[in-house]
């Protein structure tokens, strides 16, 4: 795949339901003629090659296609997978963290993880049974119906043979940096996408690896559920705010395409978050709603509510809470416990 500049190297992994050379079409297609994606056909892992030393940014979901395209991959810059030095993880969902397991038993290289991802990966892949019935009971508390929340709590059980978890070597904070040859990496960490996202910047060569806190033409699903604390939402544009400024002219994000102008793709993303609060709110009744009433009015990017598969429901109802939490947090609604289930209310 590309050379971003010398020393680093885009690469390319498929996600399970597309073959490589199809993902690589896709991929080509998408920075030919930008659009709003309806679906993920692959993930953008970063091979880092300097001085001797090998390292990688994101791997890919755990699938022989997906670690065979980064085996290609690698090859066509002179290296393999086990010669990974270092694993950086943006965050620990299954299409950045998947393989890592994998790649450590067969590099036996350093995971490096922020310590609130690494929170949840026994939760999640380990012993996942109680974090399902915990999400059916949160489900059901923000108006899912009670037919629907064990199908919606269960919907990422089908992904867990895709991952190899590994707990992290390393876990930091932000503010860590990394020589990795002649690069010296500062991780920045970005919560909102998940508790423990980062992005890893290399000041040197003005690059910003970003994995999906910024993405080229969609943005990141952004949600409360049951390992969340606080606003996400609030984080998420906080954390766009500790970018804003930086000096930067390679962005490499982790899905679609690298792009040049940073500020001008967080403004874009500022301005469609706020018009998403806004559809928001409109959605929410005088009289108080739950958030799953408020999701179902929502029009999404891929449809409505009631068409979704059950993990595309629960990421909507989640989303569609960070976003009335956000709006808690800004004093444009407020909250009540009604019975079994919480609503909002306009102020």
């Amino acid at each position: 795949m590309a050379e971003i500049i010398e020393g680093i190297y885009q690469l390319l992994t498929p996600f399970p339901e597309f073959s490589y050379d199809d993902a690589k079409a896709l991929r080509r297609q998408l920075e030919e003629h930008p659009r709003v994606t309806k679906g993920l056909p692959y993930v953008l892992p970063y091979l880092i090659k300097s001085g001797g030393e090998i390292a990688l940014v994101d791997c890919g979901w755990n699938t022989d296609n997906a670690y065979k395209a980064l085996e290609i991959g690698m090859q066509e810059h002179g290296s393999h997978p086990t010669e990974i030095e270092k694993l950086f993880i943006t965050h620990v969902h299954p299409d950045h963290y998947g393989m890592s397991g994998r790649l450590k038993q067969l590099s036996s290289c350093e995971v490096v993880l922020h310590e609130k991802d690494a929170e949840f990966i026994a939760a999640r892949y380990f012993a996942p049974r109680p974090l399902a019935d915990e999400m059916s009971l949160f489900m059901e508390l923000n108006g899912v119906p009670t037919v629907s929340a064990p199908g919606m709590s269960m919907g990422s059980f089908g992904m867990l043979d895709k991952v190899s978890p590994v707990p992290p070597d390393t876990e930091v904070k932000g503010g860590e940096t990394f020589k990795v040859g002649d690069f010296d990496f500062e991780i920045i960490w970005t919560p909102g996408h998940s508790p423990g996202h980062i992005c890893l910047y290399e000041p040197n060569r003005k690059i910003l690896m970003t994995g999906d806190h910024i993405l080229p033409t969609i943005t990141p699903n952004v949600s409360i559920h049951t390992q969340t604390h606080g606003s996400p939402l609030g984080d998420y544009m906080r954390s766009l705010e500790k970018l804003v400024d930086l000096d930067v002219k390679h962005v490499l994000p982790a899905h679609e395409f690298d792009i040049r102008d940073l500020k001008k793709r967080i403004v874009e993303i500022e301005e469609h978050h706020e018009v998403r609060l806004a559809e928001m709110l409109r959605c929410v009744d005088r009289g108080g709603s739950t958030a799953w009433d408020v999701a179902g009015r929502v029009k999404w990017a891929t449809g409505m509510l009631a068409d979704f598969e059950p993990w595309m429901q629960r990421a909507a109802v989640g989303e569609t809470l960070a976003h009335l939490e956000y709006m808690f947090e800004l004093g444009q609604l407020s909250k009540v416990m009604r019975g079994k289930h919480l609503y909002w209310l306009p102020v």
